[in-house]
């Protein structure tokens, strides 16, 4: 029998009106509507909005936040859904599987929803929901326990529900299925898939018809063999391969692109001998009939937890020279693909997004230390696809730990009871924090037309939630470390920052209401980096002209005194003789300013004469204040006059700001990168840059050693 849902409804209201049909094609809507997960079904993120703009971003502020917390306390305090914004009304989940209307204008909730049974959902490892669909003038939402529920815009009201194992056989909560992702709904098709690789459960996709929720196609799409057969021969929780995000819709063909999951046991690979197809894969399904068109795989017998998890970009752009109709994806290995949308023919393969990839096979008993972590490379962070500049925009996470295999198979391999979960290691499920080791993130462009980076910025802490680009030339992405960031998508300098208040974990959507254009994003983090998931789940709304009062940041874990990551710090820009540093200060528990984690000059960055610098800084100490270039002697507070034409911030940044800018290094000597605070420089806060000779290599030196970037030659 199926269970009766109560939607509570705090303020119902009938404002709504009648609602638009989210199958709007090409573009995000016209009227300013954010209408599924990636605000268009290609998945692209690329909003045509444009009051926004690079020459007004610096006056954007806070609108409102609402707490969703405020009217349920056990909503969990972590957030990375994605919002739907129609005619005004933005509609978003929480965690356990909340949702919420909330006037687009005001910030005035409209109603909230609680599906019944929410008391099992404690009892999930991950109760994170990542967004709905909406179509047909209803509301879609996953649930933990597998159920799709249709929801009433209007008032919040259930419609219909279904159980997911009615149409996919096994598709249950004890064989260790869960629901965290956000349908997709297009054609008056409602697409599915499910989470529970770790737990060994079958990889589907599966199609509905939105008006009662009856099988669309005849069977589910499954991604890997059934029990026992092919490379699950081996045991009964061998599986995995999921589609445990947002499906990809080629309008042009009606294709359905999905991505995949690891296979499972995750760090056991010799429990599913071969390359495990289908698994870590991207998949082309035909629309209406949920058979397959092709398939490519990006890493064959993945031994370290490396999912092709983010949804998938479909566009057509120029790849040398000549249009083509493309998809891409990026994957938790931190690398790159492209293919011909058509046949799956590849375009481009590993091109590397982060700057250290190194994963050696696992042994039993011996600790391997793996780059990036099982966390990635680039999670379930959606890309954007800008079709002005032909670029692709990513978020990353720079991540590293320690796997210790387990030295016997028997502990993986026995009867155990179904939802049960060992993956294979001796330390820990997912492996060791790497000693001395920071996780923290970049944003990179890479171009189309050659498959290079245009442009890559690093960022203090993880980016788990994603990019969002506009039609006026500006990407905004929020980071770990609690910053709201808009880049300016030709060149990635930083030009606008935000300090929230909370890790976010979920990429940015834009809309109009009344006719003023918002930026909206969900915060709190996720419990598996920046400390996250800990404190809260809110909705954070900007528009031109709101408050410039910024959140006290989040708190942090500390970075190392002698971290592992000097490439956090100093890395090679795309561009001819240009070289990135990223200067980060802080203040120890003692009072202490540190700059890139040490005091007094100890970070030591060699820049060859005639070199271009792109600087960027940012603020995580208490007091507000900026960077300048100046000569070593200054370093006594008598100056802040930039030794260089350029070199220095145009202003003080906040707590949890960034500012950018960029200087020659044109003559040879020592100087140092210090605060605009001549009382911080004083006490110490300031890193040392020598401008060396052309032909000298770029070097960082820091307590744990000198690490050379490049050697000019």
């Amino acid at each position: 029998m199926r269970r009766r849902i109560a939607a509570v409804a705090v303020a119902l209201v009938a404002a709504t009106g009648a609602l638009v049909a989210a199958t709007a094609s090409s573009g995000a809507d016209s009227k300013g509507d954010w209408l599924t997960y990636g605000g268009t079904f290609d998945q692209n993120r690329h909003s045509p909005l444009t009051s926004i703009t690079p020459d007004n971003v610096a006056t954007l502020g806070r609108a409102f936040s609402y707490n969703y917390r405020q009217v349920d306390a056990r909503i969990p305090p972590n957030q990375g859904a994605i919002p739907l914004v129609v005619n005004g009304v933005i509609y978003s989940s929480t965690a356990a599987n909340r949702v919420f209307a909330i006037d687009g204008t005001t910030g005035k909730l409209l109603w909230w929803f609680r599906p019944s049974d929410t008391a099992v959902f404690r009892n999930f490892g991950i109760t994170a929901n990542r967004g709905l669909a909406y179509c047909d003038n209803k509301l879609f939402l996953l649930t933990l326990d597998m159920r799709l529920i249709a929801i009433n815009p209007s008032d919040g009201s259930l419609a219909q529900q279904i159980k997911i194992s009615d149409a996919v056989p096994d598709a249950e909560p004890q064989f260790g299925y869960s629901e965290t992702m956000a349908p997709i709904c297009y054609k008056n098709k409602v697409i599915i898939g499910g989470a529970g690789s770790d737990y060994g459960v079958r990889g589907f996709t599966m199609a509905y018809n939105a008006r009662d929720l009856t099988p669309a196609w005849a069977n589910p799409f499954w991604t890997i063999p059934p029990e026992g057969q092919d490379w699950r021969a081996f045991g009964r929780f061998h599986g995995g391969g999921t589609n445990w995000n947002p499906q990809t819709i080629d309008e042009e063909t009606d294709t359905v692109f999905i991505t995949t999951g690891s296979p499972s046991p995750i760090y056991y690979a010799a429990l599913r001998p071969g390359p495990n197809p289908k698994s870590d894969s991207l998949i082309a399904l035909d629309l209406n009939t949920g058979k397959q068109k092709w398939w490519q795989q990006q890493l064959a017998g993945d031994q370290w937890g490396y999912d092709t998890a983010q949804p998938a970009l479909v566009y057509s752009g120029k790849v040398g020279g000549k249009k083509r109709r493309v998809v891409s994806v990026a994957t938790k290995e931190g690398v790159w693909f492209a293919y011909d949308a058509k046949t799956g023919a590849p375009i481009y393969q590993r091109i590397k997004l982060i700057s250290r990839i190194e994963h050696p096979s696992l042994k039993p008993g011996v600790p391997v230390t793996i780059y990036p972590a099982s966390l990635g490379g680039v999670n379930y962070a959606p890309s954007s696809y800008d079709p002005s500049l032909n670029y692709v925009f990513t978020a990353t996470l720079e991540s590293a730990a320690v796997l210790v295999q387990n030295t016997t198979s028997k502990k993986i391999d026995r009867n155990r009871v179904r939802g049960d979960v060992d993956l294979g290691l001796s330390n820990g499920d997912f492996g060791q924090l790497l000693q001395g080791w920071h996780d923290y993130g970049s944003v990179t462009a890479v171009d189309v037309n050659t498959g290079k980076l245009v442009w890559k910025t690093n960022t203090p802490e993880p980016e788990r939630g994603g990019v969002t680009t506009t039609a006026s030339g500006l990407a905004f992405v929020g980071g770990g470390d609690g910053v709201l960031r808009a880049f300016d998508s030709k060149s990635g300098k930083v030009l606008w920052s935000f300090q929230t208040g909370a890790q976010i974990a979920a990429a940015p959507v834009l809309y109009t209401a009344d006719g003023t254009q918002y930026l909206a994003v969900n915060v709190g983090g996720t419990p598996t980096s920046s400390n996250g998931g800990t404190s809260t789940s809110r909705l954070e709304v900007f528009k031109l002209g709101g408050t410039k009062e910024q959140s006290a940041a989040p708190a942090l874990t500390p970075v190392p005194a002698t971290t592992l990551a000097p490439t956090a710090y100093l890395s090679l820009d795309t561009k001819p003789k240009t070289v990135r540093i990223q200067v980060v200060s802080q203040t120890g528990p003692d009072g202490t300013g540190y700059l890139d984690e040490l005091t007094k000059g100890g970070a030591i960055f060699a820049v060859p004469q005639g070199w271009t610098v792109n600087l960027t800084f940012s603020n995580h100490s208490a007091q507000p204040s900026g960077a300048v270039v100046i000569p070593l002697s200054a370093t006594d507070g008598s100056s802040t006059s930039p030794a260089f034409s350029g070199a220095t911030t145009s202003a003080a940044v906040a707590n949890g700001g960034s500012r950018y800018f960029s200087f020659t290094a044109a003559t040879q000597g020592t100087y140092a990168i210090a605060s605009t605070d001549t009382a911080q420089t004083k006490a110490g806060q300031w890193a040392t840059l020598k401008v060396v000779a052309p032909t000298a290599p770029i070097t960082l030196t820091l307590p744990t050693g000198v690490f050379t970037i490049r050697n000019p030659g």
